[in-house]
């Protein structure tokens, strides 16, 4: 008898929070799925709402306890196929996999469980298997420039740049009108900044920031600006950070870069900030005071936590480039910045925090002096030539221009193949 009960209060709660999703108070249903799971957790369909709800949130883990529950107890196309949404979010493709294979022996011909496994299969590097997916449903649906899209990520996990290229290229004629193209773009350049590396297979830092990001990398003291180190918990000298500094500055006039502020990305960033300000004879200012017809040069230090950058770069308006002196955290871990000097490991220290707290005018003023004396560096030609001439294609680069180019080298390849 308390069973039923229970049972007749769970569907109950159930039906309050369908009504009030239908309202649109959200976080009111939820609650009542949640009532519903507490009353009787023997309910699929309470689990499955809780986890969308939870999806909502960004509460992945939770939502994915929600969605295996739901999968133990009914095992339907819908709780899988949730499931493996929400691990494919989590990056827990292995699991993914299995839940979208489940999806497949319910329904084997479901575009959108084989799309997903294709992803998933895709991200484990198993691009054989995921380029197969993605070319079947590609027969299916010749005008989705989606699937052309996963393939020529496929290609580009194989090693198969070429072919990449031209899927890419495909895929952009396909996109309806209006469509956010920046990802194709993205993997343009990806691609292309491959095959400038085409037969190489001894990579210094600089080359793999470039290649693998798009990233400018500049060195410090302790390097010629073309062969990098990585540094290890190393104490930054006034003179390392001026090296750094001057070979910015020589970049952003070769580039003719014309910036019209400077932002501190935080307090121990302000001296470098400053000093930049005045060589490029722009105000420096908040984040707040910038206006949408800004350039925007973004100025770190040390920059040692993501999710900072990422939550201050979203409320920038205007065009922006970010530099990092020193770039601590692991390149995995992605939101690399435009510009750098050094990638570190283990902790670094800056010179204006070495031994006593300078005021950051005072640490200016001591970077500006070390500037002052510093040598020309021989190999100055050569630095410049790196990103201005020899690899061009840097992440924030237009690539309109650059489709334009690869489409019309194509285009004489067929032409020459048809004669």
């Amino acid at each position: 008898m308390p069973d039923e009960f229970n049972h007749i209060q769970a569907y109950q709660h159930i039906e309050k929070g369908q009504q009030l999703e239908s309202l649109g108070l959200l976080d009111e249903a939820m609650l009542e799925f949640k009532r519903a799971v507490e009353a009787d957790p023997r309910i699929a369909t309470a689990h499955n709402a809780l986890g969308h709800h939870y999806q909502r949130k960004g509460l992945l883990t939770k939502a994915a306890d929600e969605f295996r529950s739901a999968v133990r107890l009914s095992g339907d196309y819908e709780s899988c196929f949730s499931l493996g949404r929400v691990l494919t979010e989590l990056e827990r493709y292995e699991e993914a996999v299995e839940a979208f294979r489940q999806c497949l022996v319910q329904e084997p011909n479901d575009p959108s469980a084989r799309y997903e496994l294709g992803y998933a299969l895709c991200a484990l590097g198993q691009f054989d298997e995921a380029l197969a997916h993605f070319q079947a449903l590609s027969q299916e649906y010749p005008e989705d420039w989606e699937l052309k899209f996963a393939q020529a990520d496929c290609y580009m996990g194989k090693g198969d740049y070429e072919q990449a290229e031209r899927l890419l290229i495909e895929a952009w004629h396909g996109v309806p009108p209006n469509e956010d193209t920046s990802q194709l773009g993205e993997a343009l350049l990806m691609v292309r900044r491959h095959m400038e590396f085409a037969g190489q297979t001894e990579l210094g830092l600089k080359d793999r920031l470039y290649r693998d990001f798009g990233v400018i990398c500049l060195g410090s003291g302790r390097d010629n600006g073309l062969d990098i180190p990585i540094y290890e918990g190393y104490t930054f000298t006034y003179k390392d950070v001026a090296v750094t500094t001057t070979r910015l500055m020589k970049l952003i006039r070769a580039h003719e870069w014309e910036f019209t502020a400077v932002i501190s990305m935080d307090e121990d960033s302000l001296p470098l900030a400053i000093v930049l300000s005045q060589l490029l004879q722009v105000p420096m200012l908040g984040v707040e005071e910038l206006r949408e017809d800004d350039f925007v040069l973004a100025v770190t230090a040390l920059a040692t936590n993501p999710e900072l950058y990422e939550v201050i770069f979203e409320h920038v308006p205007g065009r922006m480039l970010s530099f990092a002196l020193s770039l601590n955290w692991p390149l995995e871990e992605g939101l690399v910045t435009d510009i750098i000097g050094v990638q570190s490991s283990g902790d670094c220290v800056l010179p204006w925090k070495r031994i006593r707290k300078r005021s950051p005018e005072a640490a200016a003023t001591s970077i500006l002096r070390a500037l002052a004396i510093l040598p020309e560096e021989d190999n100055e030609c050569e630095q410049i030539a790196y990103y201005t001439q020899e690899h061009k294609l840097l992440r924030f680069f237009d690539y309109s221009e650059e489709f334009a180019q690869i489409e019309a080298r194509i285009e004489r390849g067929s032409m020459s193949n048809g004669q």
